[in-house]
């Protein structure tokens, strides 16, 4: 069953529960502790303000979570695994126009063993609005049997939006297993062109072609309503 939450500040999943929520109006600041066994996934609308989202994952614990950011203001995400075989994954879908600007930064550490996470973060960017990533990932020393995986990809809508991405992996263990990529581009002109020429519009086609893109990230949602909700929260503001 899908809870809808709004504005959590302080918030723990007990040893063994399940919980799948939806939050709509997010707090400043938010702290959440996944404790020993919990599953839970958290599906969130951030929109014009600063957050900080910060999530401590127990042993054989698992968090997943899709938020969407549209406008203006940063985005903070802070993640830790902090038991053994414990399961990040955290995707994200960013909307900015006109003159918007903001930082998603995403900071995910495997202080323990047997620890897995997984990012995925696309981006649409259009009029003149900026926007940055950052994205680290920590491994301390003496840690074993790691698994990460960080992946962001934009596109550009137009000629003066603009996107910087910042990957970062500190790794100072050896039994590990990490990846990481950023690509940044415009529509594909080819598939562009082909819609068109089935007598769709060229905004329209744009528009699908966006849509195809974020559907990566929406896909993953296993909650059909929820789903769709946020595909269609997923718009650029007129």
């Amino acid at each position: 069953m899908v809870e809808e939450i709004s504005k959590i500040t302080q918030l723990t999943i007990e040893t063994g529960k399940t919980a799948v929520f939806v939050e709509k109006q997010l707090s400043d600041k938010a702290e959440i502790v996944i404790e020993a066994g919990a599953r839970v996934k958290h599906y969130r609308l951030h929109e014009n303000a600063e957050h900080a989202l910060s999530v401590k994952i127990g042993r054989g614990a698992s968090y997943e979570v899709v938020t969407l950011h549209k406008g203006n203001g940063d985005l903070t995400l802070s993640f830790d695994l902090a038991g053994e075989e414990a399961f990040c994954r955290s995707d994200v879908v960013y909307l900015l126009g006109g003159e918007e600007k903001s930082l998603i930064s995403s900071d995910v550490r495997h202080n323990a063993d047997n620890t897995v996470s997984r990012q995925l973060v696309k981006g649409a960017v259009t009029g003149k609005a900026f926007a940055t990533f950052e994205g680290g990932v920590l491994i301390p020393y003496e840690r074993k049997k790691i698994d990460g995986a960080q992946q962001h990809r934009a596109i550009l809508l137009s000629p003066d939006a603009t996107v910087k991405a910042v990957p970062r992996l500190e790794i100072y263990a050896d039994d590990v297993k990490c990846a990481h990529g950023s690509a940044i581009g415009s529509l594909n002109q080819d598939q562009l062109y082909y819609l068109m020429t089935r007598g769709i519009d060229e905004a329209d086609a744009r528009a699908l072609l966006t849509r195809a893109f974020l559907d990566e990230v929406f896909d993953s949602i296993e909650e059909d309503d929820v789903r769709e909700d946020f595909r269609r929260l997923a718009v650029f503001e007129k």
